[in-house]
């Protein structure tokens, strides 16, 4: 597996995780806060039923009172009766009782009755009472407390009216919700020291208040505690991963397409660039040949002007009209020639940009951009080796950059496998860029006329892109030269900095 692939492989596996990692949290999160909300929820809706229920004891305790103190222990059947339907019908009251202060008095109680230490704690809570109600849990009855009123109540009660309470049977609720493992409610004494049933998680969710009964403010409590379980259930933690992943694989798959997109952008802008450097090549080539054609035939053409001109000098020294008048054609005809060819040189010569600020730095790495792929094929490399500081110089850009292309170009053809170097430095108020490669270098017996047209050492050469780059960069304001006794082939060209106001 190529290593870019690996690293693109593990790139995109760990943006999966990590997103993965977000969603389930985000669930987790999601799950807790509606546990949380169910619990007070269901904590609440059983509180206030509690809380009703509680009230519910006070009524009965006053509708007993009344009927004992009304009849007495003679009467002890009306309260029986009273005692039975109350037990029936609110089956959390265990038993109905009536305990005298003194012992050797008779008691009325309902089945199952009092141990002698519960009717020993039901006279003491009576006593204690001020006028009202008592709590306090059952001695020997876990679960059950007793609620006592002393009955008549005032300073002169005798007795102790006490109703034994299921506290289980108090908050009992048929919500499914509690049968739960991980939720647990608990009923404590108003100073919630001691727990009359139940027990909470101390490390759970919970829920405390005490019952809105003002003579039995017990407090009830609730907890839950969640688990992984609860807080990623398995169907929607795998609906969550798949629909993360589908989003991941549609995002990736997008942004690959988008990357695709970009790079052939890319590609286009860079062939057009190409296109462009290649068709100021050949129009420049053309103008450098047609100039080197000028300059050769512009010799002969002169001597022909020269010796019509003779001709017709002899000939007034004689009387060869004849003559004269064949000469005057000749000489007309050569400045005719001349003419031709003065127009030739002037349209073969390009018509240059106006000069701007350009940067060398983005001439570099435009043309290194542009024959990358040229290199890649060769087996070669271009290497940039710029100045930390941009720099900038006066120049038409496509001109400079086409300097640079040729120069480079020239390098890579000179071996298949060579490695191209192009660096810039400051020389005093000249920007120096060099060209090395690592190639054969240049012929001994050309390097004195390198840069003349028509001159080269390639086979298929035509000796015109270096004094196609020398006349351009002379006109830029310019040298370039070939160094001497170096280890690699230097091409040198050097060129003004630009101190035009924005060139930093």
């Amino acid at each position: 597996m190529p290593v870019s692939y690996s690293k693109n492989f593990l790139r995109y596996a760990l943006l999966w995780a990590f997103a993965i990692i977000l969603a389930l949290s985000g669930l987790a999160l999601f799950e807790r806060q509606n546990l949380v909300r169910e619990l007070t929820v269901k904590s609440a809706t059983l509180h206030r039923l509690a809380s009703q229920r509680a009230d519910q004891h006070d009524a009965h305790l006053t509708s007993l009172s009344a009927i004992f103190v009304a009849g007495g222990v003679e009467r002890q059947d009306l309260l029986l009766d009273v005692a039975a339907t109350i037990t029936r019908f609110y089956p959390r009251i265990t038993s109905v009782n009536v305990v005298p202060y003194d012992q050797f008095q008779p008691m009325i109680e309902t089945q199952p009755g009092l141990s002698l230490q519960a009717r020993e704690r039901v006279v003491e809570l009576a006593r204690r009472s001020t006028g009202a109600l008592e709590i306090g849990p059952m001695p020997d009855l876990p679960d059950h407390y007793l609620l006592v009123k002393r009955t008549p109540n005032s300073d002169v009660a005798q007795h102790g009216l006490a109703l034994v309470i299921d506290a289980r049977a108090l908050i009992a609720t048929d919500d499914p919700f509690w049968d739960a493992p991980s939720a647990s409610l608990r009923l404590s004494t108003p100073d919630g020291q001691t727990a009359l049933v139940g027990q909470v998680s101390p490390a759970g969710t919970g829920f405390s208040k005490p019952l809105g009964s003002v003579s039995q403010p017990l407090v009830f409590e609730t907890s839950l505690a969640i688990a992984l379980s609860d807080l990623f259930p398995v169907g929607k933690a795998v609906s969550v991963i798949a629909l993360v992943t589908a989003l991941f694989l549609l995002g990736a798959f997008g942004f690959k397409q988008r990357a695709r997109t970009k790079d052939a952008e890319n590609r286009a802008k860079l062939s057009a660039q190409e296109t462009r450097l290649a068709h100021a090549s050949r129009v420049n080539a053309m103008g450098e040949m047609a100039s080197g054609m000028a300059h050769e035939l512009a010799q002969p053409l002169t001597a022909i002007l020269s010796q019509a001109q003779a001709g017709r000098h002899l000939a007034r020294r004689g009387d060869v009209e004849r003559l004269g008048t064949v000469l005057d054609d000749t000489v007309s005809q050569a400045q005719r020639a001349a003419n031709i060819l003065d127009r030739l040189r002037r349209w073969s010569k390009p018509n240059r940009a106006p000069s701007e600020t350009c940067s060398v730095h983005e001439a570099a790495q435009s043309v290194q951009n542009l024959l990358a792929l040229e290199a890649k094929t060769k087996g070669a490399m271009i290497i940039l080796s710029l100045h930390d500081d941009p720099l900038f110089v006066d120049a038409d850009p496509v001109e400079l950059e086409q300097v640079v292309f040729n120069l480079v170009r020239n390098a890579l053809d000179a071996s298949d496998a060579a490695q191209v170097t192009i660096s810039t430095h400051i020389d005093g108020p000249l920007v120096i860029l060099d060209v090395s490669d690592t190639g054969p270098g240049v012929p001994d017996d050309i390097k004195t006329r390198i840069f003349e047209p028509f001159v080269t050492g390639k086979p298929d050469g035509t000796g015109l892109g270096l004094a196609l780059c020398q006349r351009l960069v002379e006109e830029m304001g310019g040298d370039i030269i070939l160094l001497d006794n170096t280890d690699q082939t230097t091409f040198r060209l050097s060129l003004p900095l630009s101190n035009k106001t924005g060139a930093t």
